[in-house]
């Protein structure tokens, strides 16, 4: 029998996040490097699918615990949770998943836990029917979020919360960005069609093409040419909106991974930009976009509150400003289902005040006349309109330029987009000028 590495792989990585030791993509990617590509793509699935009914499976695993697992028997849990997702949500044979999870209490090095795994497992087997209608009559266990998000989203979004909690539940196309330099988007959606891929054009932009089924990066036609890239169409359109002009000044203040920076130059190869990241193996991941692409930034790496207060000092202006701030991630938990385990209302008070500083910062860098784009792929209030509000009220020379849209629904100040099915992630943008 071939040694399974997909299970003990999922017990790692979600120990893991629920010590907070790292993030899903990064613990994928460190425990995932020696297994074949079928064993990748079946360890990926089932950790995000753990992450996505991660409220559910707590909920199932207590009801058949009579007390807590200790802290060092997290592992135990872990594997509970893993057995469980499997039964509810796998096409596996019942009695398959409950030896195998029985058996890999060996492989913890926990003996003891083998009758605990294989009487909640079973007990978990019979029970399914009722748990299900438990799950059902309860909202954050039905969309499988946490109370507090739930909370937060009806008080912002009375009209439209529910709809953002099921999509969030949805796995999120793969979405390109043609560069139009290079070809054309009907031309590629070709050379899609002859290595059998298909797909359709987005609604947002005329550079995004949505994939009816993800494929390897390495299997896009032109990929490594820089002909096209892996973009949301959502986040595709800060490039539009920031309207670069051949010969401007451009601050891409929190740049990394670079795929609004090479955006931006795809659009208008005309201009010099600056892309400002603080983290360094970051900033290397927009230098490799952009050696993909053939274009060209000025890399820096720094805190962009600290960069700005060295320019304010040399007198270094810009023309435009895209801030794409740091923020909770609640607008893309498709892509990234592991906000949900990660975020906690203090990370949400701890962000707005930084995205705040951000602006603070920045705002003087701004040629008069020139315009700020400010970004998120955020879906709260607090971290966007709000947000916004508050700074045109202290700000005197700041007014806010309508954006030509007509996407998504209008707010105090900017625009909000919500996640949609097989389309778009959950993204704000509002537009600035320096009067």
């Amino acid at each position: 029998m071939a040694r399974d590495t997909v299970r003990p792989i999922a017990v790692k990585v979600l120990n893991k996040l629920l010590l907070q030791q790292g993030s899903l993509s990064s613990l994928l990617d460190k425990y995932n490097q020696q297994e074949t590509a079928e064993k990748k793509a079946l360890a990926q699935a089932l950790c995000y699918g753990l992450c996505r009914q991660y409220e559910q499976l707590v909920f199932i695993a207590d009801s058949f615990l009579d007390k807590p697992l200790r802290k060092k028997d997290l592992d135990v849990y872990c594997l509970l949770l893993v057995g469980i997702y499997q039964l509810f949500f796998m096409r596996m044979p019942d009695y398959a998943v409950i030896n195998e999870c029985v058996a890999a209490c060996a492989h913890l090095k926990k003996l003891w836990a083998k009758k605990l795994v294989n009487a909640v497992l079973r007990s978990v087997q019979r029970e399914t029917n009722n748990l299900k209608t438990q799950i059902d009559a309860n909202i954050s266990l039905k969309f499988s979020h946490p109370a507090w998000l739930i909370d937060q989203l009806q008080q912002d979004w009375p009209e439209y919360f529910l709809e953002v909690l099921e999509a969030n539940n949805f796995q999120a196309p793969m979405t390109l960005r043609v560069n139009l330099n290079k070809t054309s988007l009907p031309d590629y959606q070709q050379q899609l069609a002859d290595v059998s891929v298909s797909g359709k054009a987005g609604t947002l932009v005329n550079t995004s093409f949505l994939l009816d089924e993800a494929i390897a990066i390495e299997n896009l036609p032109g990929f490594q040419e820089g002909l096209v890239s892996v973009q949301d169409e959502a986040s595709q359109l800060a490039a539009s909106l920031l309207d670069p002009q051949s010969g401007d000044s451009i601050l891409d203040a929190c740049a990394a991974p670079g795929g609004k920076t090479c955006a931006i130059l795809e659009r208008a190869p005309g201009v010099t930009l600056f892309a400002v990241d603080n983290d360094a193996l970051r900033i290397t991941r927009v230098e490799e976009n952009l050696l993909r692409i053939n274009a060209s930034a000025k890399l820096i790496v720094n805190d962009i509150i600290q960069q700005a207060k060295v320019w304010q000092h040399s007198g270094q202006r810009f023309d435009r400003i895209l801030l794409d701030v740091p923020c909770s991630g609640t607008g893309v938990i498709r892509r990234h289902p592991d906000i949900k385990l990660l975020r906690s209302p203090e990370d949400i008070s701890r962000l707005t005040l930084l995205q705040a500083d951000i602006l603070k910062g920045v705002w003087p860098l701004l040629n008069k006349g020139g315009v700020m784009l400010y970004s998120t792929c955020s879906v709260l209030k607090a971290e966007n309109a709000d947000q916004l509000v508050h700074f045109l009220a202290q700000t005197g020379d700041a007014q806010e330029l309508g954006l030509p849209a007509t996407w998504g629904l209008p707010c105090a100040v900017g625009r909000q987009l919500f996640p949609v099915q097989a389309s778009h992630d959950g993204f704000y943008y509002a537009l600035l000028q320096k009067c």
